[in-house]
């Protein structure tokens, strides 16, 4: 089977790489408003690749790209609950108990309740006007970080997502991307204890 020519399915090679989308790109194929598309950064790449998640057009940060299904299928599963760390600027200070309110869980604008996250304060600015937070997930609603600190009476100014699992951002430069080793894949995935690293874990999880 191909996809724009290129070939997909189980019979294709698989490919997983990461991507430090900037701010002002889509994770869209395409668009009908012509805006620019995490695509347009991937040239030379010979591969078919989707996007695992998403990162909205304001946001920035570690997005994977992969044509393995069955690898995209568990970095989203809700039954996986795969760490996702994002590092937050939002307008003031957050108080203790609406740092408690993100740890504990909260009710979103839809009525959608989110699981309990990893809150804390990376620095203030001077006079409060904003904070850094570092916010962990195990969830992926739409626009969650967003919507969570909106909750809270503090809207988010600026969120790169710094890491999936244990795979870190890192030193990638914005609108750079890379191909994933072995090693980095089982990270992507938070590999608990005692499940093998490298190629063997790898080739098992491809299966």
């Amino acid at each position: 089977m191909t996809v724009d020519g290129m070939q997909v399915g189980d019979d294709a090679r698989r490919t997983t790489l990461v991507l430090h989308k900037p701010v002002g790109y889509i994770t869209s194929r395409t668009d009908p408003k012509s805006r620019a598309t995490v695509y347009d950064l991937l040239r030379g790449l010979q591969s078919w690749v989707f996007p695992v998640g998403r990162l909205d057009r304001d946001s920035a940060g570690l997005l994977v790209l992969t044509n393995d299904h069955r690898l995209g299928h568990h970095l989203t599963s809700p039954n996986a609950h795969v760490a996702k760390t994002y590092h937050v600027r939002v307008q003031g200070a957050p108080s203790r108990e609406a740092q408690d309110a993100l740890r504990e869980g909260l009710v979103l604008d839809d009525g959608a309740e989110t699981r309990p996250a990893q809150v804390r304060v990376l620095g203030t600015e001077r006079g409060g006007a904003s904070s850094w937070l570092e916010i962990i997930l195990t969830e992926g609603k739409n626009r969650q970080v967003r919507r969570m600190c909106a909750a809270i009476g503090h809207d988010v100014l600026s969120l790169v997502r710094v890491a999936i699992g244990r795979l870190e951002l890192g030193a990638l430069p914005p609108g750079r991307w890379r191909r994933l080793s072995a090693r980095d894949i089982m990270d992507l995935c938070d590999a608990p204890p005692g499940l093998p690293r490298g190629d063997a874990a790898h080739r098992r999880l491809e299966g």
